[in-house]
């Protein structure tokens, strides 16, 4: 019985480590779903909302940095062109970020609402992509208990030393 027990936990834990969709646990390879999240629009308006998607995305490789960089870190802002405040009931949720056909999915760790008219969600321990490697970005969001999703393209991965 222990033996076929023994059996049964390997050929799980094979099958497991085998997924290949699977990098890093928080990142996929899909080029469906990328495509997907590539054909969102670049500006939505809701309500009296004209909201855009500015980002900034980086890596740290000061001293004091992990060895090869630190993880990728980013922060979205949702805007309201015209300085309108931002409705209250829009929340972020989370943000994808595309590189070819693979896909970062991460909530947000932090959430600021400092300028009525913006608001920001921050993003760490992403995958150590780039620097200098252009990606697109998404943040998902809800209003009213509708999802939503704005896109910014060609977003550049900087970096800090």
């Amino acid at each position: 019985m222990k033996k076929i027990t023994f059996i049964i936990l390997i050929i799980v834990l094979g099958l497991s480590s085998c997924e290949k969709e699977k990098i890093e646990g928080k990142i996929k390879n899909d080029p469906e779903f990328a495509q997907e999240l590539r054909e969102s629009p670049e500006n939505i308006s809701i309500g009296n909302n004209n909201l855009v998607l500015t980002t900034y995305l980086w890596r740290d490789f000061m001293p004091i940095a992990e060895e090869n960089g630190s993880k990728m870190m980013c922060v979205n802002k949702l805007t309201e062109v015209d300085s309108i405040p931002i409705l209250t009931s829009i929340v972020l949720k989370k943000q994808y970020v595309i590189k070819g056909n693979e896909i970062w999915t991460a909530e947000y760790s932090e959430i600021r609402n400092s300028i009525d008219f913006i608001l920001e969600g921050v993003v760490r321990d992403g995958p150590k992509w780039g620097p200098n490697v252009e990606v697109d970005v998404v943040c998902e969001f809800e209003n009213s208990g509708t999802t939503h999703r704005i896109l910014a393209k060609s977003q550049l991965i900087n970096k800090t030393e």
